[in-house]
């Protein structure tokens, strides 16, 4: 096995091999003396071309290019005077050396000698770079590049500063899926299975859930000139306790079986489930802090009340739910046009007739959307089924996806798209207060109608004579009060600034009768024609709504 020594001298040996060959001129006595060197074996040779150059560069006076070019082949090392100086003293070559503004980086001019004068030594170079306050992040391949093989004139990067590395924040590193959205699987022809999502995680207690990743420290940068740069300090994470969770050390873990959630304001808690069978008349209504799952039916104007969400196994009519979480129904909402259905997350159903939705997050119907007021601050999606969406009001802060918009029978239907969010807020506050007049007027009807008929059969009673006149009164108090509330909500509804990126997407056909608004003045009305086919509203760059277009044949599109 080979010693040291001889190690050592292989790497001298290639380090040899691979010296490129150099050349110098230099004035001796107002005589210019080229110096041509060999390379070694693997090296680059000295070309004419650059020698000549350098010739003309320096001024070199009288010289004879086929002496040079003898010179370059030859390359013995030996001085050769090929010239004279007779202009002036030598001047030797000098560096112009500048610093960045922000003092990242130096930089480096290095100008030629004038007649005959020497070139700057790696030496006198970091001489020079020093006394400029240079100390931080010199590249030392160029400087030693440019003291073998100078170029002039040409500015070259010497030295870089450190750039500051920014502290790492602490976080909570979480065991669950914690968007806690429902999975929505599409079958080979698009279609979702509604009853096959897969909301409910659980865990047991015990169970780890979440964990405390401390922050790491950041590194302080410097400039070239070796001035310290602060780096950004990192963050401390704190926990933000819900029920039913154990802290151990930085660890979170769970204190009964249930579902983890982990809210919009990073509270991580576990919600106990509960499992109904039914919700009527030997249960109540339910207020309940943790996830409530239904089995079976709700009967109608009963309500549940959650801090976390709703998950329903069957359709559902004149009902009021309202969840801080998702609400998902695999079956669908037949309101009758007084259940209402709010959400703090996102809401799901198979199909929506005559009923109130309002979700802080979105809203996503397989079948159809029917005759209902249903509005989300991000989007709305009905596809997967039929995607129908036929009468009533939408409203959507980003966007609106669907099938088919409107219907062949020109029924009414009103799309607001872009809206803000504290808009929505207030238009939902507003149609609350309409749902909840309706509800009055159609009671005092009911009482009216029925009395009026009684009175046809047989003669009423003072008290119920005097009943009737206070009905009707009240009839044309509220009928009024109606007509204003809705009249405001309209008004309301197309006076907003719209989010500019909002759009709506109708896969198959848009049907006469509909009505889009993108906010204050921005409107489309559907003439007497369907637009058949694949057809975009969005807001153009002037702030007019402009349409993308993909059009099929009528025929094909009944094949779909």
């Amino acid at each position: 096995m080979p010693g040291p020594d001889s190690y050592t001298d292989r790497i001298l040996q290639d380090l040899e091999a691979s010296e490129n060959g150099y050349f110098q001129i230099e004035n001796s006595n107002g005589k210019a003396i080229l110096k041509i060197t060999k390379p070694g074996a693997k090296g680059k040779k000295v070309e004419y071309k650059d020698v000549l150059a350098r010739v003309q560069l320096f001024g070199v006076e009288g010289y004879q290019t086929e002496q040079l070019k003898k010179i370059v082949v030859l390359a013995d090392g030996k001085p050769v005077e090929i010239g004279t100086w007779s202009k002036g003293d030598p001047v030797p070559s000098y560096a112009d050396i500048s610093v960045s503004d922000d003092g990242m980086e130096a930089k480096m001019v290095l100008h030629p000698p004038k007649h005959g004068g020497p070139l700057l030594t790696e030496y006198q170079l970091r001489e020079q770079i020093a006394a400029v306050g240079i100390s931080v992040g010199i590249i030392d391949s160029v400087i030693q590049n440019q003291i073998k093989n100078p170029e002039f004139f040409v500015p070259y990067v010497i030295a870089k500063g450190v750039q500051p590395i920014p502290g790492k924040d602490g976080e909570i590193k979480i065991y669950f899926r914690s968007d806690n959205k429902p999975q929505l699987e599409e079958d080979e022809h698009g279609r979702i299975n509604y009853k096959n999502i897969g909301v409910i995680q659980s865990v047991k207690p015990g169970d780890l859930i979440a964990e405390k990743i401390p922050p790491k420290k950041g590194e302080f940068g410097k400039t070239v000139t070796g001035t310290i740069l602060p780096y950004q300090e990192e963050k401390i994470v704190e926990w933000i306790l819900g029920p039913n969770v154990e802290l151990r050390e930085d660890k979170l873990y769970a204190k009964i079986a249930g579902r983890p959630v982990l809210s919009a304001a990073w509270e991580i808690k576990v919600d106990e489930v509960i499992q109904l069978e039914a919700v009527d008349y030997s249960t109540g209504n339910i207020d309940f802090p943790g996830t409530i799952i239904v089995e079976e039916k709700i009967g109608d104007g009963f309500s549940l009340t959650t801090s976390g969400s709703i998950i329903i196994r069957n359709s559902v009519g004149k009902a009021f739910l309202k969840a801080k979480g998702d609400i998902v129904l695999s079956g669908g909402f037949m309101g009758r046009g007084e259940g209402y259905i709010e959400s703090e997350g996102n809401i799901y159903a198979k199909f929506v007739e005559q009923g109130k939705l309002t979700a802080q997050g979105s809203i996503f119907v397989e079948e159809a959307v029917m005759h209902s007021e249903i509005s989300a601050k991000d989007f709305i999606r009905v596809m997967g089924g039929r995607g129908e969406v036929i009468g009533g009001t939408i409203i959507a802060g980003n966007s609106l996806t669907c099938a088919k918009l409107g219907a062949v029978v020109e029924t009414k239907t009103k799309v607001a798209i872009g809206t803000p969010p504290e808009l929505l807020d207030e238009l939902n506050r507003m149609k609350k207060e309409i749902s909840e007049k309706e509800i009055t007027l159609h009671k005092v009807q009911l009482t009216l109608t029925k009395l009026v008929e009684k009175s046809q059969k047989k003669e009423l009673s003072q008290e119920e004579k005097d009943t009737i006149t206070k009905l009707k009164d009240a009839n044309d108090k509220f009928t009024k009060v109606l007509e204003t509330q809705i009249k405001q909500f309209e008004t309301a509804l197309g006076s907003y600034e719209p989010n500019p990126d909002a759009f709506v997407e109708v896969e198959r056909e848009v049907y006469p009768g509909v009505d889009l608004s993108f906010g204050a003045g921005k409107n489309y009305r559907m003439g007497m024609s369907s637009l058949v086919g694949k057809t975009k509203f969005y807001l153009g760059t002037d702030g007019s709504i402009q349409t993308e277009r993909n059009v099929i044949r009528k025929e094909d599109d009944l094949l779909l």
